[in-house]
């Protein structure tokens, strides 16, 4: 229960809250009723008062009645033997008619033993029907209670002349398991003399309950520590307790926890339990113990995680019973067509082309709805407001279908606005409605449909992909199509109609249509955070059973965190359950039943789909951030101050240093051609992302023209764009922007908000996530002026300064330059850095001779030959890859094809800079 929806509690004014006035019925206290709070037009308490000999009694009694009911029922099965054996008696001798086994007619001991023992079968039916009579169980709040204001009083003189039935005494909804967790709390107080049961003591005694135990099970908390850490807090309170209470004599419950009782009613009449279980206690004490939650947090676990595994388990529990409950719920809804009032007409056609989802609710054949009580609750309100359809719109696999699952539940429950109750929800299937017809038969079945619909009068039509139902028309002159035959319907107010759309056909067919108009629009988002988290966690069950493995609740968060982050082309939950079940297949597969599910059997999983190196980034990110000059610098040469500028900011990133959603980085390098640019951007993609595929490279002198955006960010007829579409299939890559500035400025600014907000919607519709990504511009800009200024000796900065002020506002606007995390100059090259590159490029040859068993050995003085012959002030380094195209390996290629150089030979770069072939030893 969030802090929010904590209740407020109120004090007897006599007696200030300590019980020793006697005011009668209606003070908490003095009546013996305990704290006690308004809710949704009740008022609760807890009336208890604990003692070690009622709690003794108590513990009496209930041996009492064990025994008594363990002797009434061996007195009811030895009469069932006795007739038994009567019957096989009787079946020995010779029997001549049926009238033999008159045994109600007959005058023996084993018959007077079995009347004796049907007296006891009746008495034990007896008290079955007494105890299931007077048992208490959790009222869950209706649609109607949570719309109607509280007419209660707020004052104790008040209150106690209102009915009984409006005072619930919350210890009567109880479990068997639930109470004796709060007279374990009561005695362990009494034991260590503490004169109040507070928080902690109630906490201590949850923690021996098997459910409560399994709840920090799956959150993997070593309970022996926490359960040391508490014995430790318990033996230091003592003194602090009675001097909160000095004035008792003996223990009592606490106010503290007395709002603990009450608030875990309220938390399971929230979540539609029956009864209190010692789950309920956990988050009232953490929400009421500013300690266990200390202790907690040290453990990492917050509020959040403990109310998100209760839930699961309370899921797990409905789901269990989800036949049974909806049976009983149900009895009065019937299993065909007909209401209550069976007023119903027959819909032959909708029966055929249809399929009742309150049928399927009944049996508890439908999904069960978790965290969609807004989108539902916001479809209420459009059909209150007057309107007679609704239309939910979202992304694929988001949970539209779910959302109407849950309302075919909630109907079934009765559970609905006063003018939905005794109605049926039927799907009208789209496909079948128009397959194997003309398109004026498919208008026909549509408007018989729609007339069945009306005269029924107890059914609202659900239309999955309704936009399956536009531009099917009879041709004929003036005609309308299926769509405008369902929107005329619903603007007349005779039908109820439900629909759903993806986003993209909703943009693409509805919108600015008869049905987007007539239809207000409800959007079921993809889940995020505790939303997808309880989502996941009512699938669970499910897969456990199926593969018979365990998930942890931490390989629930990493699913949704890493399917999140790496894949964008499906939507939650959706893709996490996929991942879930792939992940659930491996366990079985290769550690058999019973395994443990972890967070990195989830990354493992990920990994090998979306080809991601995540394993890798999770277990050695931190050395590879701290080593990346040194990593960068294996393969880029020179660019010192470009290394290090880029390698901070990548740190800076990676440990959230930065401000919102934005890209990992956002860099400008700038520089001559040929001087590194492109080549650091590369070394970027395979020190960072693990792989230098992971580089989306756009070349911009291709986007000149306004008109080019639809190229770069697609539209809305389909045409997928070039980046959009890159990104939303690989998100985690490094962007590359060949020569910015040669691009309209109306591109360009598509990349503001990319650098601010780290995301962008498609020409689709769809938003696409750039949080993922590095984004590096490359221009030409001023490169004249950057050689001049070197040569001069001026300083970097003041040359990137002039190069800000000067040149670059020239081609793109300022705002878009103050975007960018870094801008970066690249220094022309030294004749001794083209030496070092040059024997990188040679490396390469290298291991591509190796491959074929040929050595390569390169002589110092051959080495800085070929460098000065691709060496060009004015294109850097970009020369010298022609060189030893030329050089070397165009006469590698030679010597190889005219078999002068073999398996086992070496090639020697002399110090004439000409190959030639050392042989090797023969075999």
């Amino acid at each position: 229960m969030n802090s929010k929806d904590q209740a407020k509690y109120i004090t007897c004014p006599v007696c200030s809250g300590k019980g020793k006035s006697k005011l009668g019925f209606g003070c908490p206290n003095c009546a013996g009723m305990g704290v006690g709070t308004f809710f949704h037009g009740r008022f609760f308490y807890f009336g208890p008062k604990l003692g070690r000999a009622m709690i003794e009694l108590s513990h009496l009694r209930k041996k009492f009645h064990q025994g008594l009911n363990l002797i009434t029922y061996i007195v009811g099965l030895i009469g069932i033997l006795s007739l038994a054996y009567w019957i096989y008696g009787v079946s020995t001798t010779e029997v001549t008619t049926l009238g033999a086994f008159n045994f109600w007619q007959r005058r023996d001991f084993l018959i007077l033993v079995f009347w004796f023992s049907l007296i006891a079968d009746m008495f034990v039916f007896y008290r079955m029907s007494e105890e299931m009579r007077k048992q208490h169980r959790i009222k869950a709040i209706s649609y109607e209670q949570k719309n109607t204001k509280a007419k209660l009083p707020n004052n104790w003189e008040e209150l106690k002349k209102i009915k009984l039935k409006f005072k619930i005494d919350v210890s009567g909804g109880f479990t068997d398991d639930a109470s004796k967790v709060e007279e374990e709390a009561y005695l362990l107080a009494d034991e260590l003399n503490h004169n109040l049961v507070m928080p902690i003591h109630l906490f201590f005694s949850a923690l021996q309950d098997k459910q409560v135990s399994a709840i920090f099970s799956r959150l993997n908390i070593n309970q022996r520590q926490l359960v040391e850490k508490l014995k430790i807090k318990l033996e230091s309170i003592s003194g602090q307790t009675k001097s909160l209470a000095k004035d008792l004599a003996h223990t009592d419950i606490s106010r503290t926890v007395k709002e603990i009782f009450i608030d875990s009613y309220l938390q399971g009449s929230r979540l539609g339990q029956k009864k209190v279980t010692p789950k309920n206690f956990i988050i009232p004490i953490m929400n009421k113990d500013k300690y266990i939650k200390e202790v907690l947090y040290d453990l990492e676990i917050d509020s959040d995680k403990i109310f998100n595994v209760i839930l699961w388990f309370i899921i797990n529990e409905k789901q269990v019973e989800s036949y049974r409950r909806y049976k009983q719920m149900a009895r009065f809804k019937p299993a065909t067509n007909m209401d209550r009032a069976y007023t119903s007409v027959a819909t032959p056609i909708l029966n055929k082309l249809g399929y009742d989802l309150t049928i399927a609710a009944k049996w508890g054949r439908l999904e069960y709805c978790v965290a969609r009580e807004e989108e539902i609750n916001k479809i209420w309100q459009h059909f209150e407001s007057g309107v007679s359809g609704v239309m939910l719109v979202g992304p694929k696999g988001a949970g539209k279908k779910t959302v109407i699952d849950g309302i075919a539940q909630l109907m079934v429950k009765e559970d609905v606005p006063k003018f939905l109750q005794d109605k049926r929800l039927v799907e009208l299937d789209a496909a079948r409605l128009i397959s194997g017809a003309t398109p004026s038969q498919a208008q026909g079945r549509m408007m018989a449909i729609i007339d069945e619909v009306i005269r029924a009068g107890n059914i609202i039509l659900y239309i999955s992909d309704i936009e399956n139902l536009i531009g099917i028309t009879s041709g004929e002159e003036e005609s309308l199509d299926l769509s405008e035959v369902l929107a005329s319907a619903i603007e007349r107010r005779t039908i109820y109609v439900l629909a759903s759309a993806t986003d993209q056909n909703y943009i693409k067919y509805i919108e600015g249509k008869s049905l987007g108009e007539i239809m207000p629009k409800v959007d079921v988002e993809e889940p995020v955070g505790n939303q997808a988290i309880q989502i996941i966690e009512s699938k669970i069950g499910q897969l456990e059973g199926k593969y018979g493995v365990f998930f942890s609740y931490n390989a629930i968060e990493e699913v949704i965190k890493l399917t999140n982050k790496y894949i964008h082309d499906k939507y939650l939950p959706e893709k996490a359950i996929s991942i879930l079940e792939i992940v659930g297949v491996n366990t079985l597969k290769n550690k058999g039943k019973g395994a443990l599910i972890s967070r990195e059997d989830i990354a493992v999983a990920i990994s090998d789909i979306t080809k991601i190196p995540i394993t890798k980034i999770t277990e050695s990110e931190s050395k590879n951030l701290l080593n990346l000059e040194k990593r960068i610098h294996r393969r880029m040469i020179g660019q010192k101050e470009a290394v290090d500028m880029v390698s901070a900011s990548l740190r800076r990133a990676r440990t959230e240093m930065r401000e919102g959603k934005r890209p990992i980085a956002n860099f400008l390098f700038l520089g001559p051609t040929g001087v590194g640019k492109t080549e650091l951007a590369k070394s970027v993609a395979e020190v960072y992302f693990g792989n230098e595929d992971y580089m989306i490279r756009i070349d911009m002198s291709e986007f000149q023209h306004p008109d080019s955006i639809k190229k770069m960010i697609g539209d809305a007829q389909g045409v997928k764009g070039y980046l959009t579409e890159a990104v939303r299939k690989s998100p985690f890559s490094l962007i590359l922007l060949d020569e910015l500035e040669k691009a309209h400025p109306d591109i360009l600014n598509v990349f503001l908000q990319v650098m601010d907000d780290g995301r962008l919607t498609d020409g689709q519709g769809r938003t696409i996530d750039f949080t993922n990504s590095i984004l590096i511009a490359t221009s030409n800009a001023g490169a004249l002026f950057i050689q001049e200024q070197i040569y001069a000796g001026a300083k970097i900065e003041t040359i990137k300064t002039a190069l800000i002020n000067e040149h670059l506002n020239k081609v793109m606007r300022p705002e878009l330059i103050n975007r960018f995390d870094g801008v970066i100059v690249f220094s022309p090259l030294s004749r001794e850095n083209v030496v070092d590159i040059a024997r990188l490029m040679l490396d390469k040859t290298k291991e591509m001779l190796e491959e074929k068993g040929i050595g390569l050995s390169v002589r110092d003085e051959g080495l800085k030959i070929l460098a000065e012959k691709g060496y060009d002030p004015k294109f850097g380094a970009r020369p010298l890859r022609r060189v030893l195209q030329e050089n070397v390996d165009d006469e590698i290629a030679s010597k190889i094809l005219s078999g002068e150089l073999k398996r086992r030979d070496t090639v020697l770069i002399n110090v004439s800079a000409e190959v030639d072939v050392i042989k090797g030893e023969v075999i």
